[in-house]
């Protein structure tokens, strides 16, 4: 197991900057470069303006909106509280944000498909590279000398593997948006803790949920065949002699088990990431 403390991380500059607006983020967790299981999960800040266009990733990604509002297109926003859930190649959009502040917990990871996800270095030189070769802008990207811009993504994708880049099949018409303060809160079967089962996603069985541990109770996690990631959202407590807070996030590696204790009320939110056999 490994924990996290996010009051205790600086705030970085955001690392998309083919994207238009104004973010910083602090960095929980990451996976392995190149591995079909690799994902990037960060604590997101927004300080004003962001837009993105219209556009699909070949990954996964679910957000938790922890304050404030996020819109994801025309008509379409997360409250505080609220998940969303992106489906690897389908599409959303365009973003338009015009709010002053808000606190998202970010995951991006490679899907059931076995696509794999573009590591934040790759993204990161692909971007510096691009920029000698052509212009971001509004979230495209054009190459010096052509009159036609496409998805920045997209471009930095191809640059960095050489190759037209690929997307799943379309699983879900549109990201599923989950308000799980409409979700009853479910006791465990050994009466510790509760648990808002929010959705179990694709033939991988990406889980989503939420746990709730009152003072003096306990609460599992950990499963074979899965990595665990949990985010505190508030309260306090104990795991392997270690305390956690809010904005603590704890990782759990596939067959380990952990035992969380309550000393204050607590809330967490917890994905479940079955592994990914390689192809």
């Amino acid at each position: 197991m490994q924990i996290v403390h996010a009051a205790a991380l600086p705030w970085l500059e955001r690392e998309e900057k083919h994207r238009e607006g104004s973010l910083a983020f602090k960095n929980l967790f990451k996976g392995d470069e190149g591995d079909p299981n690799n994902f990037r999960w960060v604590l997101s800040r927004n300080s004003g303006t962001y837009r993105s266009p219209h556009h699909r990733h070949n990954f996964d990604q679910v957000r938790f909106c922890i304050e404030g509002t996020a819109n994801i297109a025309p008509g379409k926003t997360l409250n505080q509280g609220d998940v969303g859930y992106f489906p690897e190649g389908t599409p959303y959009g365009p973003q338009e944000d015009l709010h002053s502040h808000r606190l998202t917990l970010v995951f991006q990871g490679g899907g059931a498909s076995g696509l794999g996800y573009m590591s934040s270095a790759q993204l990161r030189r692909g971007h510096e590279e691009l920029e000698r070769l052509g212009s971001f802008s509004g979230g495209r990207f054009r190459r010096h000398g052509e009159a036609e811009s496409r998805d920045s993504y997209e471009a930095i994708w191809e640059h960095v593997f050489g190759r037209p880049i690929a997307y799943p099949p379309q699983r879900y018409d549109d990201p599923v948006l989950i308000r799980t303060a409409s979700f009853a809160w479910r006791r465990n079967g050994d009466g510790n803790a509760s648990r808002k089962l929010l959705g179990d996603f694709t033939e991988r069985g990406t889980r989503l949920e939420m746990l709730r541990i009152e003072p003096g109770e306990r609460a599992m996690l950990g499963e074979p065949g899965a990595t665990a990631l949990a985010f505190v959202v508030s309260g306090r407590g104990r795991v392997n002699g270690d305390g956690w807070s809010a904005h603590s996030a704890l990782r759990i590696a596939p067959g380990e088990t952990v035992r969380l204790e309550g000393d204050k009320l607590a809330e967490l939110f917890v994905i479940v990431l079955p592994t990914i056999e390689p192809h």
